[in-house]
């Protein structure tokens, strides 16, 4: 059962905004990652309008960037009465394309740049004219980039697309590189989806070994098209598997895989997938018998099972590039804008991990990790990994954080490989400091 194609749906749109990105970003080395949140939207009359805007919004967070990171939100809000609210960020952090790079982009999207930067800083505004919407531009030396995009949206009309859960389904996600999986491993979750990443066609095919039973197999597999994730390669596994299985090729935008006929039983598709796409796998499930689980559900990540960061930073910036980062990396993000904030909020629900700043006004990130680190030792709090992440680190700096009883310590902009491995040398730490007590 397929969806409504003569509709156009906003996360349609935003998807194929960042596709036509991905490619560009994958040459200079940047991580793209997507989140969507908030319902499914019916944009039929502002469709032409909403593209022609979204795609060069997409492109500016490339283009600012020689290398690092991309995070592209979208944000939807549907009062009860009034229009639908819509909220588009882009947030960058990396190597930074110089300065005459990004004057060309400020210039293409017509933003006017502010008064003189100050330390370091751009500011810049603008008009979406076709849509009456506020566009801005944040840089801040050292940190990173912010694009945005707010606007109403009348005669948008919200929709479920049809509600679905796949209850525990197994998907499996194939990829030569494990941080590509991470976007739709997030999607997929909230659609009750248990998935498995896999690091190429071999380990996939390995799992199989284990249960030569095809009905025990997962319900969805989406592999990565890759130097060894290949349509011939995915075709032979797919031999492997029970006829229900849906069974998908995730290739780049101007592949020739997206305009060559696919492999019996494989569908090809642009990734990143939109929302409206995840739905579409699950409502499939309704005319599928339920697959044997043939492996135990701990075995795959349910997003009940993310663990939780707290990112904490003054910066609107900074809090966005750590949400990506950290949802890249697997975990369920709650954000706090000072100490003070990320104490009650450690409180309320205790984190796996706290990225701290270390600058922050009404209290700062050593004070905090201070309180945390009391408490934890009245017994108020269990123990978890705090890691400082600073803009302006000196040997001092460094010394006071750990001193204070953070478990790790990062210089900005951050990078993927820097804070994964600064996590898990901080959970380490962390593990070991609450055995010896």
């Amino acid at each position: 059962m397929d969806l409504d194609p003569s509709r156009v749906d906003f996360g349609d749109l935003f998807a194929e905004g960042v596709r036509h990105v991905v490619a560009p970003a994958q040459a200079k080395g940047i991580v793209c990652m997507l989140d969507y949140r908030g319902p499914l939207l019916w944009v039929d009359a502002q469709a032409q309008a909403l593209r022609a805007v979204l795609e060069p919004l997409c492109r500016a967070g490339i283009d600012v960037l020689q290398t690092g990171f991309a995070y592209f939100a979208a944000d939807i809000e549907c009062p009860a009465f009034g229009d639908c609210q819509l909220s588009v960020d882009v947030a960058c952090t990396g190597v930074a394309a110089p300065a005459d790079a990004i004057d060309a982009v400020l210039a293409d999207l017509q933003l006017r740049e502010s008064d003189e930067p100050t330390g370091g800083s751009r500011a810049a505004s603008g008009v979406c004219a076709a849509l009456h919407g506020a566009l801005s531009f944040v840089g801040v030396r050292n940190e990173g980039s912010l694009f945005s995009l707010q606007l109403a949206l009348p005669g948008a009309v919200a929709h479920d697309g049809g509600a679905a859960d796949a209850d525990g389904a197994r998907a499996w996600l194939i990829s030569d590189n494990p941080v590509t999986c991470r976007s739709l491993e997030r999607g997929l979750q909230r659609f009750g989806w248990a998935t498995r990443a896999f690091l190429g066609i071999d380990a996939a095919s390995a799992r199989l070994d284990q249960a030569p039973d095809p009905s025990a197999g997962p319900a969805l597999v989406v592999a990565y098209e890759g130097a060894s994730v290949t349509a011939s390669s995915l075709s032979q596994l797919r031999g492997r598997m029970a006829a229900s299985t849906q069974v998908v090729l995730a290739a780049t935008w101007g592949s020739a895989s997206l305009d060559t006929a696919p492999q019996p039983d494989i569908e090809v598709r642009a990734w990143p997938f939109s929302p409206r796409e995840l739905l579409l796998f699950t409502r499939r499930l309704d005319a599928q018998s339920p697959a044997a689980t043939g492996e135990t559900r701990p075995a795959a990540l349910t997003f009940a099972s993310r663990p939780r960061a707290l990112a904490v930073d003054d910066n609107g910036l900074n809090r966005l590039v750590a949400t990506g980062l950290l949802q890249l990396l697997g975990y369920e993000v709650e954000v706090a804008c000072d100490g003070a904030e990320a104490v009650d909020c450690c409180m309320r629900r205790p984190p796996d991990v706290v990225l701290m700043d270390v600058q922050m006004p009404r209290m700062d990130g050593i004070e905090a990790t201070r309180r945390l680190r009391w408490l934890q030792a009245q017994g108020a709090l269990p123990p978890f990994a705090i890691v400082a992440a600073t803009a302006g680190g000196t040997h001092l700096c460094e010394r006071d954080c750990l001193d204070a009883g953070m478990d790790s310590y990062l210089l900005k902009p951050l990078t993927v490989d820097a804070l994964a491995a600064a996590l898990h040398r901080a959970s380490r730490r962390c593990v070991t400091s609450s055995g010896a007590t």
